[in-house]
């Protein structure tokens, strides 16, 4: 095998790896509706604790002010 065979078979390996890669990446993007509806209620938790610290300290800051 030649020179440029080896480098050309090379390159091709290396564009195969980075299509695997590419590939593999996609996958890791993609959230089931199960997940996707697990964040939403995790994150209307937050919201709403942090909610109710707001509106508590309000109360407070008005009744003892």
């Amino acid at each position: 095998m030649g020179h440029w065979q080896r480098h050309l078979e090379s390159n091709r390996e290396h564009v195969r790896r980075e299509q695997q890669m590419a590939e593999d990446y996609q996958d890791s993007l993609r959230v089931t509706p199960k997940e996707h509806s697990r964040k939403l209620r995790a994150e209307n938790r937050l919201l709403l604790t942090g909610l109710a610290v707001v509106l508590v300290v309000t109360a407070l800051a008005l009744t003892f002010y």
